[in-house]
């Protein structure tokens, strides 16, 4: 097998080599979960990043959906209203949510901007419902507009459907 001049040229290479396959042979056990442990680490930190990232995403889409609700409400929107003066409330819109005129019955005109008391404003489609809501959680810019409404006689738009 080995010649005796090849042992000698080489003998640190062999004992090394044999040494590290003796190593490996008894460490396969700890080299495997260490390789699963680090896959596990790989996963957990691509889950932890997508979830940042969806994260991100959110914030910039609150962020300018805020813009668009500060603009309605400063701009002047319409809050909307449930009962009779003095047992008004406001309530809240939604989606496809059809509005109509207090005194005529009619739903609004299309491209009416509404507002309510919870930071949510949309504007009213072709079909007469509210449509492209958007949302702020500035409560100082709402409180605002909502305090012009307060006691006054305008005829404010109402919600038949809530109670």
């Amino acid at each position: 097998m080995l010649t005796s001049r090849q042992w000698r040229k080489h003998k640190t290479t062999i004992i090394f080599g044999g040494i590290t396959l003796i190593s490996l042979a008894f460490s396969s056990g700890d080299i495997s979960r260490n390789m699963q442990s680090i896959s596990n680490i790989k996963a957990t930190i691509a889950t932890q990043s997508e979830k940042q990232t969806k994260l991100e995403q959110q914030i910039a889409f609150e962020q300018e959906q805020a813009k668009i609700a500060n603009t309605r409400y400063q701009e002047g929107c319409i809050p909307i209203v449930f009962g009779t003066y003095p047992n008004i409330r406001y309530v809240t819109i939604v989606e496809d949510q059809i509005l109509t005129d207090r005194i005529t019955g009619r739903t609004l005109p299309s491209g009416t901007r509404v507002c309510d008391a919870n930071g949510n404003t949309g504007v009213i489609s072709e079909k007469g419902a509210v449509g492209v809501i958007a949302f702020t959680g500035d409560r100082d810019m709402v409180a605002k507009r909502l305090k012009r409404f307060r006691g006054g006689t305008y005829s404010q738009p109402i919600d038949r459907g809530n109670p």
